[in-house]
């Protein structure tokens, strides 16, 4: 833990919240990351939009929400959460861990409860917003937005297929508009992801028409 924490520059007066932040629920789901995961994201996402709201005075709403998307992607995330190697520093059982970006959001969370939000703002500029990222574009959001501007109607997504072990379940969902006749399709690890994916076809498919 002393070895993490002079890696992250923060020391932790609740070494117990440092502990839970690194515990994925196959160690023990009672004591795991997954409630400072949900309170880790709020504040990345407060925080990240802050940052740009003052940074990016002279851009609009939309360069705003793909900026946001990327420094809170995923694979961004998890860049960072293995740069810091924080998976040496986990507690977790059976197979390989791949989600190490809960582990970062869920450190957030815990700084956040620990020092207050100064230092877990001092954490994000330092490992997270310190690095230059193009726009990310908000699939979900912008044929939600085409939907209800052009038919007045929301996106419909619905799961087409849920296969592979209980561990590792992959997802097809389908997404599609009244009144277009295109239809996106998507696969992925995660229904989240395999419905931006599915988003992200129609979108295309629409611009094309």
């Amino acid at each position: 833990m002393q070895k993490l924490e002079r890696i992250i520059g923060y020391k932790f007066k609740n070494k117990k919240l440092l502990k839970m932040a690194l515990t994925h629920p196959s160690f023990s789901h009672n004591e795991s990351y997954e409630k400072l995961e949900f309170l880790g994201d709020l504040i990345l996402d407060a925080i990240v939009g802050i940052y740009l709201f003052k940074k990016y005075k002279d851009k609009d709403e939309g360069f705003l929400t793909d900026l946001k998307s990327a420094y809170v992607n995923k694979n961004y995330l998890k860049e960072i959460a293995d740069k810091i190697n924080l998976k040496s520093f986990a507690r977790y059982k059976g197979e390989n861990i791949k989600r190490t970006d809960k582990f970062l959001e869920a450190l957030i969370g815990a700084i956040y409860l620990d020092g207050g939000f100064k230092k877990a703002e001092r954490f994000i500029k330092k490992f997270i917003l310190s690095k230059e990222l193009e726009p990310l574009k908000d699939y979900k959001n912008l044929i939600l937005n085409y939907a209800r501007k052009f038919k007045g109607t929301e996106p419909v997504y619905e799961i087409v297929k849920v296969y592979g072990p209980s561990h590792k379940r992959k997802y097809e969902v389908k997404v599609k508009i009244k009144g277009i006749r295109n239809v996106g399709r998507g696969k992925g690890n995660s229904l989240k992801e395999a419905e931006i994916l599915a988003a992200k076809l129609l979108y295309e498919k629409i611009s094309k028409s």
